[in-house]
């Protein structure tokens, strides 16, 4: 009997040993990928039912990818995972896969290029390197970068996103907030003589908004634009506005300033909106992530038809050159202010002898009539 517990003893030890070295021995899914998106982009599946690709959610920007090399409606099949587990497969706009690679000289002077999430583990980069060139890093904590500048293992940011160490995290509950709180917001264009499209929005305004219509991204009265909505007719538009410091709202996983920051939204922005509630508002961002901002920091416009003419920012009457014009929230000089270059095109949606309401590139607010030119071309 003893000998047989020490038998079991030392083969579930064994078991135990085995299974830690396997993890030790094993990259995440980030630390393999060579390929990212540099946006947030659309995600299609082929469906077996159907012979043309349906969209599905919204990846975010930065998350890691494989592609797969295959092609189909001019898309591009990628593999992806939300949370380092099992892949998920789809298509995506080819446009936005960029390298997530990072080139680095090793302490014995060889140059290698490695996939960036690496940098964050001098454990997975040991594992890596040795698989890769029969080398490791020999105990360094740094290594040289392309830039000839000495870094840390685990200290570099993981993508152009922000969120350094915590990245994977955010990434992860990016994801999680896109399968709660959905990622695509079916958009249909009508036009004149009744038809309707279905449209990818590139941004909103209130008086014209830019779509990717019949393969072309072109401007479009937003009044002919519908989308999955339960607000009411009065609110299903909305502009940021936040007049005070730091100039953005947040965009939250969930209703409540304790869940996860998913971007920040900068003031005069133009947001479909999805629900609302009396303190948080479920919004659209684009081809970004839906998620709640706070009620307060949004002001609310129907979809209707509006009359507008077009302008370009101007200083002084040019419209070419290194001036940035403001766009404000409020009509005044002192409001907080959104800057566009010049030759920005702009919707003027209505004047006053001092002052033109206006959408621009997605945000909405006020310019000084001084500073546009009208466009005679349109």
């Amino acid at each position: 009997m003893v000998k047989r517990g020490t038998f079991l003893f030392l083969l579930i030890l064994i078991l135990c040993l085995t299974s830690a070295a396997m993890a030790a021995t094993e990259l995440t899914w980030d630390q393999t990928c060579t390929k990212k998106t540099s946006s947030s982009t659309t995600l299609y599946v082929k469906l077996e039912d159907s012979e043309s690709l349906t969209a599905t959610s919204t990846l975010s920007a930065g998350t890691y990818i494989h592609t797969t090399g295959s092609t189909v409606e001019g898309k591009a099949g990628i593999s992806y995972s939300a949370n380092n587990s099992d892949p998920l497969y789809g298509y995506i706009d080819p446009s936005v896969i960029v390298n997530a690679t990072k080139t680095i000289t090793l302490a014995s002077g060889r140059t290698v290029t490695v996939p960036e999430a690496l940098v964050r583990s001098r454990t997975a980069m040991d594992l890596y390197l040795e698989m890769e060139y029969g080398e490791t890093t020999e105990g360094s904590k740094t290594y040289t970068d392309e830039e000839g500048n000495e870094q840390e293992y685990g200290n570099e940011k993981a993508s152009e996103s922000g969120h350094g160490s915590n990245d994977a995290a955010w990434a992860d509950g990016v994801a999680r907030a896109a399968i709660k709180n959905g990622a695509y917001t079916r958009t249909v264009y009508r036009d004149e003589a009744g038809n309707e499209t279905e449209v990818r929005v590139r941004y909103m305004g209130l008086s014209r908004s830019m779509v990717e219509l019949n393969g072309t991204d072109q401007l479009v009265d937003t009044w002919r634009l519908t989308w999955d909505t339960t607000a009411p007719e009065n609110k299903v538009l909305a502009v940021v506005n936040v007049t005070k410091s730091p100039g953005y709202a947040k965009l939250h996983s969930k209703s409540s300033t304790k869940s996860l920051v998913m971007c920040q939204v900068k003031t005069n922005r133009v947001l479909r909106v999805i629900s609302t509630g009396k303190n948080w508002t479920l919004v659209d961002i684009d081809e970004g992530p839906r998620g709640y901002i706070a009620t307060r920091y949004l002001t609310f416009h129907p979809n209707v038809e509006m009359q507008y003419t077009t302008a370009v920012a101007s200083v002084k009457g040019r419209t070419k050159g290194k001036d940035v014009v403001p766009i404000r929230c409020t009509e005044s000089t002192k409001a907080r202010k959104t800057e566009v270059s010049l030759g920005t095109p702009l919707t003027v949606c209505s004047t006053t002898e001092k002052w033109a309401e206006v959408d621009t590139s997605g945000y909405h607010g006020y310019i000084l009539t001084k500073h546009m030119t009208l466009d005679e071309t349109e």
